[in-house]
């Protein structure tokens, strides 16, 4: 999987273990996510963390 973002996603992702967490555990699994729990993923609350998120994601078959 490649993942573009900017800082409104990549700050949490680098600073707070449970977003990452989050994120890899629920595109661990050997199919994408659909549209939809895609944007749900993405925007996954991490308090103090309140900036715009704007993000791409790629995943190989």
């Amino acid at each position: 999987m490649l993942l573009l973002c900017s800082d409104g996603l990549a700050q949490p992702l680098r600073e707070e273990a449970a977003v990452s967490d989050f994120l890899a555990d629920h595109w661990a699994h050997p199919h994408p996510p659909g549209m939809v729990d895609y944007l749900r993923q993405v925007q996954v609350r991490a308090k103090g963390y309140a900036a715009d998120r704007t993000a791409v994601a790629l995943w190989e078959d």
